[in-house]
């Protein structure tokens, strides 16, 4: 048989529940504390604080480890086995504020072909609209 609450039992209960969850919550956020940043070749430790705002209920494994890593990638555009270094990692998450869940896709060069594709495409579509303007102006 179901017993029934009062409404203040209720609040009670849920109070309660979302205090656990609070607490649980600031336990998987907090910064690991008992791994220390070990400094060696290709590590460099991670200042959480500094990372990007993110509406997540994780962190990535570098922040729950501590540290950056080198990490290997292969480019997307041209194939070519890359390195990802960890100093470049920080510049990316804590400098750039990169989205936290982001990782290098392309090499410099195919990064730099990319950044002038868009360029060009960004002036073609600007000198497109100053066109239409203009012929637009025309015909009134």
């Amino acid at each position: 048989m179901k017993t029934c609450k009062s409404g203040k039992q209720r609040r009670d209960e849920l109070r309660a529940a979302r205090r656990r969850r609070a607490a649980k919550r600031a336990l998987d956020l907090a910064p690991p504390q008992a791994v220390p940043a070990r400094p060696g070749a290709g590590r460099v430790a991670v200042c959480v604080e500094r990372l990007a705002p993110d509406n997540s209920y994780d962190l990535p494994a570098y922040a729950r480890r501590g540290w950056y890593e080198d990490v290997a990638f292969r480019c997307k555009d041209c194939g070519a086995d890359c390195l990802w270094t960890a100093e470049r990692q920080r510049w990316w998450y804590e400098v750039a504020k990169g989205g936290i869940f982001t990782s290098a896709r392309r090499c410099a060069a195919c990064r730099a072909a990319e950044r002038r594709r868009v360029a060009c495409a960004r002036r073609a579509q600007i000198e497109g609209k100053l066109r239409k303007a203009a012929r637009l102006a025309a015909q009134d």
